[in-house]
């Protein structure tokens, strides 16, 4: 055998060990695309984007945590309160997307909560009955809510309003006799019920599948690391070609 078929076949071999070695390592990243490429195209048949991520290292590994300690205020033996945006009923979320939470009042046949711009309605239960805002009637720039008799009372921009029994008019009144909500310290059992609550709703499966299939779930590095992974891919496809004819055209040549 001469010299340069030698070195032929020696750079043939190292070839093929180096096609094979990187074929192992390419496909674990084979192996995660395609399973989370089945999962996303069945994303809500198999609920992804409606279940939660539950497990608190990967809720860490994600930054999801409360931005600050929870507003709270005691209303007929049960908490209202604000986590980020979102608005509790104990630990029940009762409005996800809620301006800032000023005040909770308990009447007869309902819970008042009092927010930035608008009053949400929830049954003793906690409940939702209804939302109202300004065009229905609410005074504008709500400061504070309060109960005068067995209606609630509102501190606006321009006075102090208390509504009529249906909660349709308001008329402005003297706040001699309301006792406006203020701020209280919910039980160290309910706050960590609620911040359970918020963390567990703040990841979606979707979210973390997504990211497995870009890469992204690792940051920046995820996607370098993808990349890298098909560029691999792209390099088995043309030396598995290339070794195949090789051996083809041996074949031939023997026959």
């Amino acid at each position: 055998m001469t010299r340069h078929k030698k070195r032929a076949r020696f750079k043939f071999r190292s070839l093929h060990v180096w096609h094979r070695t990187l074929g192992l390592f390419a496909g674990l990243f084979v192996l995660i695309l395609a399973v989370t490429g089945i999962l996303l195209n069945h994303t809500e048949d198999v609920g992804l984007d409606s279940r939660y991520v539950q497990s608190a290292w990967l809720l860490d590994w994600y930054g999801i945590a409360p931005p600050a300690p929870p507003v709270s205020y005691a209303v007929g033996g049960h908490w209202v309160s604000q986590v980020g945006t979102r608005i509790y009923y104990d630990a029940t979320e009762v409005a996800a997307d809620a301006g800032p939470l000023l005040g909770a009042v308990a009447l007869p046949e309902m819970i008042v909560v009092a927010t930035q711009g608008q009053l949400i309605l929830l049954t003793r239960k906690g409940g939702h009955i209804e939302t109202l805002e300004g065009g229905q009637g609410v005074p504008a720039g709500i400061r504070a809510i309060g109960v005068s008799g067995e209606r609630p009372a509102i501190r606006a921009a321009q006075g102090d309003y208390v509504a009529d029994a249906d909660l349709l008019e308001w008329k402005e009144q003297s706040a001699a006799d309301v006792r406006w909500a203020v701020v209280a310290v919910a039980p160290q059992e309910t706050i960590q019920r609620l911040l359970a609550t918020y963390r567990g709703t703040g990841l979606t499966l979707e979210r973390v599948v997504l990211d497995l299939h870009s890469g992204r779930i690792v940051g920046a590095w995820g996607r370098w690391i993808m990349d890298i992974a098909a560029g691999i891919l792209i390099f088995l496809a043309l030396t598995g070609t290339w070794m195949w004819l090789k051996q083809r055209r041996r074949r031939h040549q023997i026959l």
